[in-house]
């Protein structure tokens, strides 16, 4: 198992993408095949450009800066504009341009080693439409699992619309919530400060600020806390709850009780 990972927005280092037919598209990979076996992830800043691409992959992103543009659909006609904190969702097989004015963008997908593998079949279709999730429409609850202060949440992309990763939007606000991940999770800081303990006796701490990212592998005993601290998570497998019931035995029928 690999160990829990801080990348600093500060010291993120950029090269071009070249598939960008015009304009800049500068790239930085955090987590790849290397790293994990499950979800590819790093932040990407579009300006002037325009990518056309067929995806091989599940992707959602959200938005870090400037103006995130996608076009889709039927000869591109359908265009989604995404600001500061909006997220995007969109499945394998997705034909779209992306596009975008100085705008920096984290995502995260699935397979991990989709610039390799999984290539789109011909004719295949995406399992769901493109979803702009927008950050003005957003409707947190508060946890029941912190201790003191404030913690709430915001489910995004759940096992009805995908069957890869999920997406929610959390803030920590004077709490403490201790756990212990049970999937891969790559998360990037929206605002605030985000504290992350771990290690022994959570001797080591992660202080995320806007645009700082933690990967974090199964398996990671941690503290959230924060100080309004407001961060997008990327579990994978996006149905980790179900999965970690417990099966029941079925009951023996009647006859032969």
């Amino acid at each position: 198992m690999t160990e829990a990972l801080y990348f600093k927005s500060d010291d993120m280092v950029f090269a071009q993408d070249q598939s960008a037919a015009n304009g800049s598209a500068m790239l930085c990979q955090l987590v790849g095949p290397g790293i994990s076996k499950t979800i590819h992830a790093g932040v990407v800043i579009y300006d002037g450009c325009s990518i056309e691409r067929t995806v091989n992959y599940d992707e959602t992103a959200v938005v870090l800066g400037g103006t995130f543009r996608i076009l889709t659909g039927e000869n591109y006609s359908r265009v989604i504009e995404a600001k500061f904190g909006d997220v995007i969702w969109l499945t394998k097989g997705t034909r779209l341009k992306y596009q975008g004015d100085n705008a920096k963008v984290f995502y995260a997908r699935h397979p991990v080693d989709w610039s390799t593998d999984s290539a789109v079949i011909a004719g295949e279709k995406p399992m769901s439409d493109v979803y702009h999730f927008r950050s003005t429409d957003m409707i947190y609850s508060q946890m029941q699992i912190y201790s003191g202060g404030y913690a709430s949440t915001c489910s995004l992309v759940t096992p009805e619309i995908s069957k890869s990763i999920g997406a929610t939007i959390a803030t920590f606000n004077g709490s403490s919530v201790d756990w212990t991940t049970e999937y891969d999770q790559i998360s990037v800081a929206l605002g605030g400060m985000m504290r992350i303990r771990t290690g022994a006796n959570y001797s080591r701490t992660m202080d995320a600020r806007l645009g700082d990212v933690v990967w974090l592998p199964k398996g990671t005993p941690l503290k959230y806390e924060g100080e309004r601290g407001i961060m997008f998570f990327v579990p994978y497998p996006v149905d980790w709850r179900l999965r970690s019931q417990p099966v029941r035995p079925k009951p023996w029928p009647a006859s032969v009780r």
